[in-house]
């Protein structure tokens, strides 16, 4: 259930870049978690488990979570050579340390889970703690899904009319 905050905020992007394919603007929404892929693979990073604290600072962490996001608008200003679509993915990425920020520390999920790291293993953590109950982060998973799939929504239909209207003049 963790994580669909996510995919909301992908799919509310939509009426920002409405050249941009949805797919993309979802991957961009969970790339920090695509980068703890990577660091786990690497065994830098674990997944959370009874009794294990996961802080993950590498992916995860406010500082790093900037220098993902600046990576991100590059690396898409670089394929695309569009700024509107790099600041958009780079915000993208970005947007994901901050459902994190309200979701964190998520106990009701993972007993004992920390909050954010700011910068790496002995810096202080941050979060608002919503997922400490399970009712908050149902509230908030599903309540965020209706909001972005509306928004993707009417943006479709808008989108579709605009491109009917083009054709029939």
């Amino acid at each position: 259930m963790a994580g669909i905050a996510h995919l909301s905020v992908g799919l509310a992007a939509k009426p920002a870049a409405p050249r941009i394919p949805v797919g993309i603007l979802i991957l961009a929404a969970y790339g920090i978690d695509i980068v703890f892929l990577g660091f786990m693979a690497a065994g830098l990073e674990h997944f959370p488990k009874e009794g294990v604290v996961v802080s993950a600072p590498w992916s995860h962490g406010l500082f790093m979570a900037v220098i993902w996001s600046v990576v991100a608008g590059v690396i898409a200003n670089l394929i695309t050579k569009d700024q509107r679509t790099a600041v958009i993915i780079g915000l993208l990425f970005f947007s994901h340390w901050l459902v994190d920020f309200i979701s964190h520390p998520m106990t009701a999920i993972f007993p004992g889970a920390p909050g954010l790291k700011v910068f790496f293993h002995d810096s202080p953590e941050v979060g608002l703690g919503l997922y400490r109950t399970q009712l908050g982060a149902n509230l908030f998973e599903y309540g965020t899904l209706a909001v972005g799939l509306g928004i993707y929504i009417f943006t479709l239909i808008r989108l579709r009319r605009k491109k009917k209207l083009a054709t029939e003049e």
